[in-house]
């Protein structure tokens, strides 16, 4: 999964003739479930990335940096903040370590959990028009579907979001993670993650059958969009004004309250609880996660003010 899984959001502009169950919106969700924290939320603030402070113990802090998963070159330089934030932590912190060796040493565990059981193969778990809509896309992105015909419907979905996202210019490997990943390995900075890539593989392989058939094909109906929709995102990302976004994409989830429990609500709360404990030990973090984490009900903001943190919006000259 490492860079594929993590990096997309993107805006929907072509709708298959029909689909194998109703979507009750055009939204956003289903980008959001292929990058798992890239939708880009927040509240009005000067013109820098969204970020809040939390003063801990002895002299401590943990900041929290809303994330931007895939970029492009001419989204260089970051802005200023970005360097300023990262200089003063003595840790970073992502949702995944990313510099962890041992990662790609699991890639087989992200096929054996993606794979369909044997004898079993993509078109006989996904409407027959939607599969047609999925060769056709394949084939302008330059792929062969058939290469993915055992897989299940979210890898074939995030594979190609990730090599659509590549074509119009957007990579992981130019994210905010990423950036930040190479700075502090250069500078031998402690990377930490607050997950393990098998719980990220289980949110995608515990999906449901409907919900896969469904993020395949929103994911389908987003492509040929993603241009523009990523261009206003990464403006937005860069001003911190991501409040536009924000109500959408969170009344998005009407639709799938299972997913929303289990993608936020449950994953903040475990988040929480090891952000607190790192409030406590005199160290400063730099946290960077997907925003909808930070805003919205439920947010990783919001469960920290009510157990008596003061979270301070941090503006662009702070």
């Amino acid at each position: 999964m490492g860079t594929a899984a993590r990096e997309r959001l993107t805006a929907a502009s072509e709708r298959p003739a029909e689909r194998p169950r109703p979507v009750a919106r055009r939204t956003r969700l289903i980008g959001y479930l292929a990058a798992l924290a890239a939708a880009l939320l927040s509240l009005p603030a000067a013109a820098a990335p969204a970020a809040w402070r939390i003063a801990g113990e002895n002299g401590g802090e943990v900041v929290l940096l809303g994330s931007m998963h895939v970029l492009r070159a001419s989204d260089y330089p970051l802005p200023p903040l970005v360097d300023q934030l990262y200089t003063q932590a003595d840790t970073l912190v992502m949702e995944l370590d990313l510099d962890d060796p041992k990662l790609g040493a699991q890639q087989a565990t992200l096929l054996e959990a993606a794979s369909l059981p044997e004898g079993t193969v993509l078109r006989d778990v996904v409407d027959a028009n939607l599969y047609r809509l999925a060769e056709r896309h394949a084939r302008g992105l330059g792929l062969d579907l058939g290469l993915l015909d055992h897989m299940e419907p979210w890898l074939v979905a995030i594979t190609l979001l990730d090599v659509g996202m590549q074509r119009i210019g957007f990579e992981a490997q130019r994210g905010l993670e990423r950036y930040l990943v190479g700075k502090a390995a250069a500078n031998h900075k402690e990377i930490v993650g607050l997950e393990s890539l098998a719980k990220q593989i289980g949110i995608f392989a515990d999906l449901s059958a409907d919900d896969q058939e469904a993020m395949l094909a929103q994911t389908l109906q987003e492509l040929d969009g993603a241009d523009a929709a990523m261009s206003d995102l990464v403006s937005a990302w860069r001003d911190g004004r991501l409040d536009v976004l924000s109500e959408s994409l969170i009344e998005d989830f009407g639709d799938f309250p299972e997913l929303y429990e289990t993608l936020v609500t449950e994953r903040n709360d475990q988040w929480t609880v090891e952000l607190e404990r790192m409030l406590r030990d005199g160290r400063r973090y730099l946290v960077v996660v997907g925003a909808l984490h930070l805003v919205g009900r439920d947010s990783v903001v919001d469960r920290l003010t009510a157990r008596g943190h003061r979270v301070v919006r941090v503006g662009a000259t702070n």
